[in-house]
């Protein structure tokens, strides 16, 4: 697991209760860290959704070559 840094937050109980549900997670702090991977994991799939609509130049330019 990489470096953790303690935070201090206000966060909404009620959603953060059914994250957890959701998730699965044991403990608040791994429902927030699971979370926040969802979301850098999302910005790549839609990364890759906008390459492949051809919304990037160079998609496909390392198989022509």
């Amino acid at each position: 697991m990489k470096s953790l840094k303690r935070k201090n937050f206000l966060i909404d109980e009620e959603a953060l209760k059914k994250a957890k549900r959701i998730l699965g997670a044991k403990t608040e702090s791994d429902t927030v860290r699971q979370a926040l991977s969802l979301v850098a994991f999302r910005k790549a799939v839609m990364q890759g959704y906008d390459r492949a609509a051809g919304k990037y130049p160079d998609f496909g330019a390392a198989d022509r070559e």
